[in-house]
């Protein structure tokens, strides 16, 4: 994940003129922003292409809790004060602390950002009113898979319906694999950035590439997939990665790129219905989550963007029927598999029904013959 940070003092003088060159040290590259503005909301353009205003009329997140586990999330940011709940290490779990807040604030910025700071002109997360319960997992300044794996498990076993997971490693791991079922046995929803491997042999991250997590790539404003993300049959879903403002340490702010970050914009997603409809379980949020997405492809799914764009607001609006449970969503091989076996299911009911009728004919015919020949008493003529 790649980004920059603007400084927490610089962004607090916005105000008039002054706002209006300083907005610009937070906008893409490229980009200009209105010279009268003087919200942070101006520079998210991901808040504006999910819709938030549409699915905050229906929930903020209320009652969620979300956990982040990576780096850990600096709780005393102005934006994320009152948000961020204290874990508690279980059996035996440590605290592999050592790395900054960084890429755990980050994410809980864009999940759950208040926009509380310079007088509710600060950073909005999509579900501003979710909870986020940290973990951190690094060892100098190295994420550690085996602490990854109990992370997981302490969330789910502490009650987050979401799990948001920052860190990917290269290889599979038996520990991470465990850790992903005992969360989904738990009904929570696991989500992960598919990876930033697009441009350097687009491998595998785990546990992004597990069936049970959602998988998630990133696009940017015009739903364009970022160069460096993973694509390939174990994406779900896609959502904004680009250039995306979110809050940093210290008080400051930061822009960056990455699927991490699109992650994060699908677990904020799963935070809204899940407290809209708190007695779904995560199969059916998925199953939302991936049938009202927004398509970038030709087909249903796609290697690059999964079942599409998440579309939270879309989510949300589409009240009339729970989904269906699924137990789980991943690629286009399953999906058009299950095409397959339905179409030939199909395709081979008439011929079936044909073959029946006539083996039955054949048989009762059979039957007859021999009664018919049981029934004839041979004589002295014959």
């Amino acid at each position: 994940m790649a980004g920059r940070r603007t400084s927490g003092p610089a962004l607090a003088t916005r105000a008039g003129a002054a706002a209006a060159a300083l907005a610009l040290a937070v906008v893409a590259p490229g980009t200009t922003a209105q010279a009268d503005s003087g919200a942070l909301r101006e520079s998210e353009w991901a808040l504006t292409a999910l819709k938030a205003e549409k699915a905050w009329d229906i929930t903020r997140g209320q009652g969620v809790t979300v956990a982040v586990i990576g780096t850990g999330v600096d709780a005393t940011h102005p934006d994320l004060a009152g948000r961020v709940v204290k874990s508690k290490a279980l059996d035996g779990a440590r605290d592999e602390g050592g790395s900054a807040a960084v890429q755990g604030t980050h994410a809980a910025g864009v999940i759950a950002g208040t926009g509380r700071s310079y007088a509710g002109d600060g950073l909005f997360g999509l579900a501003p009113e979710a909870r986020i319960l940290p973990f951190k997992v690094y060892r100098d300044n190295t994420a550690l898979a085996a602490a990854t794996a109990r992370s997981i498990m302490d969330a789910a076993r502490q009650g987050a319906e979401v799990i948001d997971v920052t860190v990917g490693f290269p290889r599979p791991s038996d520990d991470l694999k465990t850790a992903v079922e005992f969360a989904a046995d738990r009904d929570a929803l696991v989500v992960a950035g598919a990876g930033d491997t697009g441009g350097t042999g687009n491998d595998k991250t785990y546990p992004a590439a597990y069936p049970d997590v959602l998988s998630v790539t990133a696009v940017d404003k015009k739903g364009t997939l970022w160069p460096d993300s993973h694509h390939g049959k174990d994406v779900d879903l896609a959502a904004p990665g680009v250039d995306i403002l979110t809050t940093a340490r210290s008080r400051d702010y930061w822009t960056g790129s990455g699927t991490a970050l699109a992650a994060s914009w699908v677990a904020g997603s799963a935070a809204l219905l899940r407290s809209e409809h708190p007695k779904w379980t995560a199969d059916q949020v998925t199953r939302r989550l991936t049938r009202t997405a927004t398509q970038q492809g030709k087909a249903n799914w796609d290697a690059r963007y999964g079942w599409g764009v998440v579309a939270p607001a879309a989510a949300l609006a589409k009240r009339a029927s729970s989904p269906e449970p699924v137990s789980a969503l991943r690629n286009d091989q399953a999906a058009n598999a299950e095409s397959r076996t339905t179409s030939a299911s199909s395709d081979a009911g008439p011929a079936l029904i044909v073959l029946a009728v006539t083996a039955t004919l054949l048989v009762l015919t059979v039957i007859s013959w021999l009664l018919i020949r049981r029934s004839v008493t041979p004589s002295d003529d014959d």
